[in-house]
């Protein structure tokens, strides 16, 4: 093959993408049982039972950055509790991409707009831990938005099988700070308690489900 097929080749490739990319509609729930970029999911916190949760209300606790508050509480079916999974600008993954361990991605807030969003050095409500908000939105994103999808350890999955797919616990890690997204039995306003955690316990598994 010639350069100058080969160049055809890979430009035609890129147009496919780029197509793929536009026709993808996002903001629906996964099909196949598969997380993929743009989709729209609700994180249920697998030892408490209740779903990632925020309203247009700020932090008022000691020692906050005021941003929107993120809590857990029952299932409610509605936009409160959907999270559009959404790509990381300069990264290889694309809208309709599946996503899988190791992999970057943003959560916004569907209701609101605003990501899903933690910061060092400011404590959670009620235990202290890492604080961990809704900010920004559409014109306004950093890189203290940006989560990693791992393993939880020790738990059994699907030999060579390293994708998001639904009901099945995983680990969500703030990346700029190393710390995972955590809820408990900690009671706070409607819920539970949402924070950054050192390390990795039970309280850290997340699993993609809608009841």
């Amino acid at each position: 093959m010639s350069d100058e097929e080969r160049d055809f080749e890979e430009q035609q490739e890129e147009e496919e993408q780029e197509e793929q990319q536009e026709e993808y509609e996002t903001g629906n729930r996964p099909e196949n049982n598969v997380v993929r970029y743009g989709d729209a999911i609700c994180l249920k916190h697998d030892a408490t039972g209740k779903f990632l949760t925020s309203k247009e209300e700020g932090y008022s606790h000691d020692g906050t950055s005021g941003q929107q508050i993120v809590f857990t509480n029952d299932y409610e079916d509605d936009e409160s509790q959907e999270w559009l999974v959404l790509p990381v600008a300069g990264t290889d993954q694309e809208l309709g991409g599946e996503v899988g361990f190791d992999d970057e991605f943003k959560l916004k807030h569907k209701e609101t707009g605003r990501y899903l969003h933690s910061h060092p050095d400011i404590p959670s409500p009620v235990t202290g831990q890492q604080e961990v908000t809704g900010f920004g939105g559409d014109d306004e994103t950093d890189e203290n938005d940006i989560w990693v999808l791992q393993a939880f350890p020790d738990h059994e999955y699907p030999e060579e099988d390293y994708l998001w797919h639904l009901d099945i616990p995983l680990v969500i890690r703030h990346k700029m700070t190393g710390q995972t997204l955590h809820s408990h039995d900690e009671e706070f306003g409607d819920g539970n308690e949402v924070t950054g955690y050192v390390g990795t316990d039970d309280n850290d598994k997340w699993i993609v489900a809608f009841e």
